[in-house]
C-alpha cells in the first residue's frame, strides 16, 4: 500500500528536527574548538618569545667570567627545545569543502522542492475545480428538487382545499360528499363484500409518493385520529369495519383496524381524482403510527373535515 504524502510528512518532519538539532550541537563545538585553536596559538607565539628571551639570556650570562657551568647546561638544552606547531589547516580545509558539497546539495534539494509543489499546487488546483463544479451541481440539482417538492405540496394542498370546501358545500346543502368518477384503481383492491373475516372487509393498499391512497387527517391534524384514503372502484359502504394491509416505501406490510367513514365515488365533473372509501383507524398501534408520522413528513396527507 502506497503511503500518503500526509502519512510521510511526520518522518520526514522528525528526521529534519535531528538534523537541524545535530547541526546545532556541531556547530557549538565547532566554536569551542575554533576558541581553542585560537587560544593555542597565541600561547605558542607567546612561549616561541619567552624561549628566543630565555636562549639570548643564557648566551650573555654563560660569556662571563665567573658563570655557572649550569647555565650551559641550559643553554644547550633550551637550544634543542623548540615550541611545537599547531597545524589545523588541512583538516579545515576538509571541513570546509564538506560544507561546500552539504550547501550545494541543500541548494538543489529546494530547487527540486519547488518543482513538486508547482505541480502538487496544479494538480490540486485542477482538483479543486472539478469539486467546485459537482457541488454547483449537486447545490441546483436540489434546488430543482425542492422546487418540484414544492409546486407537488402545493398541489396537494389546493386540492385538499378543494376537497374541504366541495364537503363544506355539500353539508351545507345536505348533500353527500362530491367524488370523483371511476377509474381503474392502480394501487388498491377489495376482496368484495363477501371476503368477510369476523364481520370485518379485507382490504390492502399500498402507499408512496405517487400513489392515489394517502393518509388524511382531519382538524385536529392527529394522524392517530385520522386515517387511510383507499382508492378503489369496489363499493364498500359507510359504518363498515375493515381491516386494512398497508405497506409503504421499503417497508414491511402493517395492520391496522378501521371503520369507514366517508365514500367518495365517482364524478364526471372532476375525472383526475380516485374513486374510493376513507377509512378512519379505530385501533393504531403505536409502532405504526410512528412509521405513519414519519411518512407524512415526506407526503402531506389528505384533508378531510371532522
Amino acid at each position: 500500500m502506497t503511503s500518503s504524502p500526509a502519512s510521510r510528512a511526520p518522518a520526514s518532519g522528525l528526521r529534519e528536527a535531528e538534523l537541524a538539532r545535530a547541526e546545532s550541537e556541531l556547530s557549538t563545538q565547532e566554536s569551542r574548538l575554533a576558541e581553542q585553536v585560537t587560544r593555542a596559538l597565541a600561547d605558542a607565539a607567546l612561549l616561541s618569545s619567552r624561549l628566543d628571551a630565555a636562549r639570548s639570556a643564557l648566551a650573555l650570562a654563560h660569556q662571563e667570567p665567573d658563570a655557572d657551568p649550569q647555565l650551559g647546561e641550559q643553554a644547550s638544552r633550551l637550544q634543542a627545545s623548540s615550541v611545537p606547531s599547531l597545524d589545523v589547516e588541512a583538516a579545515r580545509e576538509k571541513a570546509l569543502e564538506a560544507r561546500e558539497k552539504a550547501l550545494e546539495a541543500r541548494k538543489r534539494m529546494g530547487l527540486e522542492v519547488q518543482a513538486a509543489l508547482r505541480i502538487q499546487q496544479e494538480q490540486a488546483a485542477k482538483v479543486a475545480r472539478a469539486v467546485t463544479d459537482a457541488e454547483a451541481a449537486l447545490k441546483q440539482h436540489e434546488a430543482t428538487q425542492a422546487r418540484a417538492k414544492a409546486r407537488q405540496q402545493e398541489a396537494a394542498k389546493a386540492r385538499q382545499a378543494e376537497l374541504a370546501k366541495a364537503a363544506q358545500v355539500a353539508r351545507e346543502k345536505g348533500q353527500s360528499l362530491p367524488t370523483p368518477p371511476a377509474a381503474p384503481s392502480r394501487s388498491t383492491s377489495s376482496e368484495g363484500a363477501d371476503a368477510r373475516r369476523n364481520g370485518r372487509v379485507r382490504m390492502h393498499t399500498s402507499i408512496d409518493m405517487r400513489s392515489d391512497s394517502n393518509f388524511f387527517t382531519g382538524f385536529s391534524m392527529d394522524i392517530s385520529e385520522g386515517g387511510v384514503f383507499i382508492a378503489t372502484v369496489d363499493a364498500v359502504t359507510r359504518g363498515t369495519q375493515v381491516e386494512l394491509d398497508f405497506t409503504l416505501p421499503g417497508g414491511r406490510p402493517m395492520k391496522v383496524t378501521g371503520v369507514v367513514r366517508w365514500v367518495r365515488e365517482a364524478n364526471p365533473k372532476m375525472p383526475e381524482l380516485m374513486p374510493g372509501v376513507g377509512v378512519q383507524f379505530t385501533g393504531l398501534p403505536e409502532e405504526v403510527a410512528s412509521v405513519i408520522s414519519s411518512f407524512v413528513t415526506t407526503r402531506d396527507p389528505m384533508f378531510y373535515p371532522d
